[in-house]
Formats: C-alpha cells, sequence, structure tokens
C-alpha cells in the first residue's frame, strides 16, 4: 500500500482557528512509491525519480500557482481575522484587569496582550504547507550501490529545499539549501528523473571566503546517471523526462536547521559570492 501524505494536513495545526480545521485545502497530495512487483501508474499524477548512492532524505516544496495564492491569501486571511477576535476578548480582559488594579492594592496587573497586524501575524508558510519528502526509507528499488525512490505528487512547479527530514511534532534533521537552490516541473503523466545523488568528497572551504556556506553533505547532487545503473524495468515503458532545473532565490530557515546552499550546476547557475547567476538563459 502507498504511503500517502497529505502534506496540507500536517502544517495546517500550527496556525489554524478551529473551524477552519475541519476542511483543510490540501495544496499537494503525494505518495511513496513502495517496492512491490507491479507499479500502477496514475496518469492524472506526476512523478519524481531520484536515485542516490547513499540513502539521503530530500524535501521539496511546491511554488503556489495563482489559484493556491489565492485560497492561501484567504486561508491566511481568516486565520488573522480570528486572531484579532481573540485579541479583542483579551484586551477588554487586560483593561478589566488594569481599571481593578488601580482599587486594589498590591494586585498584579497582567501584561498587555499584542494586537496582531498584518506585519506581526505568524501563519505556516505556503512551502510547509506544500512540501514532499522524498526518502531516506520507502524506497522503490535498492542494491548493494543504490538506491531508488519514485515519488508520486501533484503535477506543477517544486522547489529543492534541502536534504532533510521533517517529521511533525518532532525536531527536522538535516541542512537546507536556504542561500541557493533549483525548482523545476513535474507534469502529470510524466515521470520526472531528477538524477543520482552520488556520496562525493567532503567539501572544504576556501580560506577567506566567509561568503560562501559550508557544504555539509559533501555529495554531489542530480548527477547524471553512470553507467550501469539503469531505469527499473517496471517503469522503462512510462514516459521519462530528465528534470530542468533552473535557480530559485533564498528561502527562511523554517525549521531552524543549518543553512548551506546547492553546488554550481554547470548551465544552469553558479555563484558570484552570495549572488545566484542564472545560466539558463531562461
Amino acid at each position: 500500500m502507498k504511503r500517502i501524505m497529505l502534506s496540507t494536513a500536517l502544517a495546517m495545526a500550527i496556525a489554524m482557528p478551529a473551524a477552519a480545521k475541519d476542511k483543510p485545502p490540501v495544496f499537494v497530495e503525494t505518495a511513496s512509491i513502495p517496492d512491490k512487483p507491479v507499479f500502477a501508474f496514475n496518469p492524472a499524477k506526476a512523478y519524481v525519480l531520484l536515485r542516490t548512492e547513499v540513502a539521503t532524505p530530500l524535501l521539496l516544496m511546491k511554488v503556489p500557482t495563482a489559484e493556491d495564492q489565492s485560497v492561501y491569501d484567504k486561508l491566511r486571511a481568516g486565520a488573522l481575522d480570528e486572531a484579532r477576535r481573540k485579541y479583542a476578548k483579551k484586551l477588554a480582559s487586560y483593561n478589566q484587569s488594569v481599571a481593578l488594579a488601580t482599587k486594589t492594592s498590591g494586585m498584579r496587573v497582567p501584561e498587555k496582550p499584542v494586537e496582531p497586524t498584518e506585519a506581526n501575524f505568524e501563519f505556516t508558510p505556503f512551502g510547509m504547507m506544500a512540501s514532499v519528502s522524498v526518502g531516506p526509507m520507502y524506497r522503490f528499488a535498492k542494491s548493494k550501490a543504490s538506491s531508488t525512490y519514485l515519488q508520486e505528487l501533484t503535477p506543477g512547479t517544486y522547489r529543492v529545499y534541502g536534504t532533510l527530514v521533517a517529521v511533525p511534532g518532532a525536531a527536522a534533521a538535516g541542512s537546507c539549501y536556504c542561500m541557493g537552490s533549483v525548482a523545476f516541473d513535474v507534469k502529470a503523466g510524466e515521470i520526472t528523473d531528477l538524477g543520482v545523488i552520488m556520496a562525493g568528497e567532503p567539501f572544504v572551504r576556501v580560506s577567506g571566503d566567509s561568503s560562501a556556506p559550508v557544504d555539509l553533505s559533501g555529495q554531489k547532487l542530480f548527477q547524471a546517471a553512470p553507467a550501469g545503473m539503469a531505469i527499473d524495468p517496471r517503469i522503462a515503458g512510462q514516459t521519462i523526462t530528465a528534470a530542468r532545473y533552473k535557480p530559485v532565490g533564498k528561502l527562511p530557515n523554517y525549521f531552524g536547521v543549518t543553512i548551506t546552499r546547492m553546488p554550481e550546476m554547470p548551465g544552469i547557475f553558479r555563484y558570484d559570492r552570495d549572488k545566484i547567476v542564472d545560466l539558463t538563459g531562461q
């Protein structure tokens, strides 16, 4: 049976009014495809294929479409309205306490509540509501030399957020590509091949160049598959397209993990100190 994850619901509990929790919008439906003799391909879904020399967690975040953004904006606005209603009750209670304290010697006045505004209101970011975890468990195929992951997900554009594991209710582990990463498109009825994550060698920062974050993983990301690493025969008959990567900007460190950035990719992007230089011509 597929491991199904409704990514929205996992993050929504962080900052949603109770009424809205009944039917939260689902921005991404995703499932890890297990190692079974038969693969039931769903032409309405998109798929990503990832092969690694070592078991690796990869976190993707969907880039919102115009429709996604509209739904998210309404969701956030509703949560802000609810927060303001609660603030009004807290303020009334505070004012009563202040009035009573003027008549009661030694009475402690509670801290004044902070009014929620557009600027200070904290709400779950869209990316956390529309994330996809690929690996390190639930492999589609494995051998002594590599692991293969096949992930079903909602068609769209996804950013590679980092090599990390984010489990609801637990501290995230790994690192985020918050200082530079790539995005790619996935289409319904197709398998997008992300390439191979190879073990690589430990990265050593150039002495004195403090603008370059350390690549903690030391891995070579999304390399062309080496000779002998063939496509699994269970999916060989499907439309498999190599991912067309494009550089994307920086993202906040949502999970409080170590910050790093993706290594430069020839023909895709390079760095000019901390600036990302697009080499795709798109």
